[in-house]
């Protein structure tokens, strides 16, 4: 049953990044718009997908909350996006959404009864494995303190993210489509306070995005049912080598030889620490 979470964990990697991937090919660069019709698609398929899954419609309070923290975080992470960069600011909010999950889920949940010195060893190679990957860019940071700051509190709040789930003893079915509500609500809240003008752009590419993610999530939930937090959360951050993996192979973003092999050396010690994380 063990193996089968792990397989949901690198599902929801895997999806997690490439929900970029339609928008990216709309080369449209309106990411707030692109933020708040995300969330639209995110309500929509959460309320297909539960439909087809036989899952409650409901407004369970702490799927709700997991709903607002996520929408929250992804506004927060544009911030820091425009201030630092995209290879400044992922690397900073994937490693704290790896170590926060972690940290919630072996010391606060308990869930890594033994083994827990090999637990932060995987959590080790991981980070590093994903600051490597990420770090492939030139770009210059615009506003370094901001940033920085917007990046922390976005991977802090991306890493507790699911805590209510846990918190609350809620099952997955119970918890898919509020967490997807709760990120609708908040996604169209955040357009009105910021006062967003929507255009006729990428809109079909940002709602299939908010699909993508959102079969990513309900494996993240899969996952966390079965393997906990301290090992769901940090694998499913290996989406920023599928991510890159993307933009090497597909867009061509990368072509330089020594990134290239950056990349490569990354993804070897990012996937070292997965293996190191699944035997904990």
């Amino acid at each position: 049953m063990e193996n089968l979470g792990f397989l949901a964990a690198l599902g929801s990697a895997l999806f997690y990044g490439s929900y970029m991937v339609p928008f990216k090919k709309s080369k449209s660069s309106n990411l707030i718009q692109f933020q708040a019709l995300m969330a639209v698609g995110i309500g929509l398929s959460g309320l297909i997908i539960s439909i087809a899954l036989n899952y409650p419609v409901n407004f369970n309070p702490y799927g709700l909350l997991g709903g607002v923290l996520w929408g929250s975080a992804n506004a927060i992470s544009l911030v820091a996006i425009a201030s630092l960069g995209l290879s400044r600011a992922v690397p900073v909010m994937s490693s704290l959404v790896i170590l926060s999950s972690f940290l919630w889920g072996a010391l606060v949940f308990r869930e890594l009864t033994s083994g827990i010195i090999t637990g932060f060893i995987g959590i080790a190679f991981i980070i590093l494995g994903v600051i490597t990957v990420s770090s492939t860019s030139n770009t210059q940071s615009k506003n370094t303190k901001k940033g920085l700051l917007a990046a922390i509190l976005a991977g802090l709040i991306f890493g507790s993210q699911l805590v209510p789930i846990k918190v609350g003893n809620v099952s997955t079915q119970d918890f898919f489509f509020p967490v997807c509500f709760g990120i609708f609500i908040t996604g169209l809240l955040i357009s009105q306070v910021m006062k967003v003008k929507f255009k006729k752009e990428a809109v079909k590419e940002s709602l299939l995005s908010g699909l993508i993610w959102n079969i990513g999530n309900l494996l993240s939930l899969i996952a966390l049912s079965i393997i906990g937090l301290s090992k769901m959360g940090p694998i499913s951050q290996s989406a920023i080598l599928v991510a890159v993996f993307w933009g090497l192979c597909y867009f061509k973003e990368i072509t330089q030889r020594k990134q290239v092999i950056r990349i490569l050396a990354g993804a070897v010690i990012l996937l070292a620490g997965v293996v190191i994380l699944g035997l904990a």
